[in-house]
């Protein structure tokens, strides 16, 4: 009865333990752990950046062979890269002295951390998985998870990290052309005859009206009515029917109104 009894708490074990992974396209389990260099790495400080990850056993024979290759086929290719980042992580949980020995044999020039077999068993959903390739994409998401040795598939990991920074690198482009604010410019040209351009920038996707009165506040009409995307946006007021004067052109983006006054002179 006790040998049936251990051997379902043992069933139940490694049940959980294949459950305690994650897969491609799902979100990278977060971890800390420390360096050689003695420093604090913690996955979640790497938002932004493609996070190349080496699971690696400090003394085992494959991993020593294979890697150099993530160093010259893998992280040499992409260190220059300002979104990129490599990391090896010790599955063995060997000291520090052992991890620098292995770093010496390989040649491996990235930051190597210390103590990380729990990381794997998040990862893989157990301890012996090692010798295996990791990507994270900019957002914190797995895009490429090894099954075999780094030397079957360094060609594919390579693939997906050029992939994912063209991403980060796109992402961040756009990111950075957003406007800071919502704003209204002035119209162009003014004074006008018979028609003017109105630009307006959002700084997060909004309804909007731009609108145009008078100077008695009697609205003329409706140039922009609806849902519009984060950036610049340019409209064109045609007056040909209207008689020369001061009008006035109002912005209505969420809560933010602005005014601006304009001037058509035939």
């Amino acid at each position: 009865m006790k040998v049936v009894i251990w051997l379902f708490v043992l069933s139940l074990f490694i049940s959980s333990q294949s459950l305690a992974q994650v897969s491609v396209g799902e979100k990278a389990p977060d971890f800390t752990l420390t360096s050689l260099e003695n420093e604090q790495i913690a996955l979640s400080d790497l938002d932004g950046k493609v996070v190349y990850i080496f699971f690696f056993g400090a003394n085992c024979p494959h991993c020593r062979d294979n890697g150099p290759i993530t160093e010259t086929e893998i992280y040499l290719n992409f260190k220059n890269e300002k979104n990129f980042i490599a990391l090896g992580i010790d599955t063995w949980n060997t000291s520090a002295a052992t991890v620098t020995n292995f770093k010496n044999v390989t040649g491996i020039t990235y930051s190597l951390l210390l103590n990380g077999e729990n990381v794997l068993v998040d990862y893989y959903g157990n301890a012996s998985s090692y010798d295996r390739s990791v990507v994270i994409n900019a957002s914190g998401d797995i895009t490429y998870k090894g099954t075999s040795y780094v030397n079957n598939d360094f060609e594919a990991v390579n693939q997906n990290i050029e992939e994912e920074l063209a991403l980060a690198t796109s992402n961040e482009d756009i990111i950075t052309e957003l406007p800071s604010s919502i704003s209204l410019g002035q119209n162009y040209p003014n004074p006008f005859n018979p028609s003017t351009s109105i630009s307006y920038a959002l700084n997060e996707p909004s309804e909007v009206t731009v609108t145009i009165y008078n100077m008695l506040g009697v609205k003329i009409t409706t140039l922009e009515n609806g849902f519009r995307s984060a950036g610049e946006h340019t409209v064109t007021f045609d007056a040909s029917s209207l008689s020369s004067g001061i009008y006035i052109y109002r912005l209505t983006a969420g809560t933010t109104t602005l005014t601006k006054r304009m001037t058509l002179l035939k």
